[in-house]
């Protein structure tokens, strides 16, 4: 019986590492192109990690019918040793994730400025892959001095503005007013909205900063 209990016990002990590892950590990163180059303003490439498969709340939520936002910025910043660094410009753009219960596949739409761009994924090991596509930004310092770039990612779900946005624009009719509502539409977000209380998901913000680099 005691090598039984034993045997039970080095199960268990080396079961709970596997078990952890089934999470890996979401990470953001933001690094500098063309490493081998000279130096001088490189843009920012930005990339996440382990988005989904960090937290499978988020991957419940778009099971549930719940899209993500995912919004990412990019700053740059001048150093100035001694004195406050200075914030000089940024980049802004957002994917929306949401899934399709009928078809079960993802949709990812990018949306950077005035551009919008629709991919649909067949696999969420596809979608992951996706998520995980690293961007490089043009956004980098005019004037010499040395900079360095910070990144943001906030992982959130939709507001009923948000929703009501997405249904528009995934009608073609994303240019007409809010109005019209009826009380089907009311009940349908409220029913999100609740769904959304109970999945009890946080917003996720993550950020990263890049190594700094002079620009003559």
């Amino acid at each position: 019986m005691r090598g039984v209990a034993l045997a039970a016990g080095l199960l268990l002990a080396t079961s709970l590492p596997l078990a952890a590892q089934k999470a890996p950590t979401v990470r953001l990163y933001v690094t500098l192109a063309g490493d081998s180059a000279p130096a001088g303003a490189r843009a920012p490439v930005v990339r996440s990690e382990n988005l989904l498969a960090g937290d499978s709340r988020w991957l419940a939520a778009l099971r549930s019918g719940l899209p993500l936002r995912l919004h990412y910025r990019v700053e740059v910043w001048r150093s100035r040793e001694g004195w406050f660094d200075i914030f000089t410009r940024q980049a802004e753009w957002d994917v929306l994730v949401r899934h399709e219960p009928l078809l079960d596949q993802f949709t990812m739409l990018t949306f950077a400025g005035a551009r919008r761009q629709e991919r649909r994924y067949a696999t969420l090991d596809a979608l992951g892959a996706a998520l995980g596509f690293a961007y490089q930004i043009n956004v980098q310092p005019a004037d010499e001095g040395r900079y360095y770039y910070t990144a943001s990612l906030q992982v959130s779900t939709l507001s009923d503005s948000d929703l009501d946005e997405l249904e528009r624009f995934l009608a073609g009719d994303l240019g007409r007013s809010q109005g019209g509502d009826n009380l089907g539409d009311a009940l349908g977000r409220g029913a999100t909205r609740f769904l959304l209380r109970l999945a009890g998901l946080p917003s996720l913000r993550l950020e990263a900063r890049s190594e700094s680099f002079a620009v003559r």
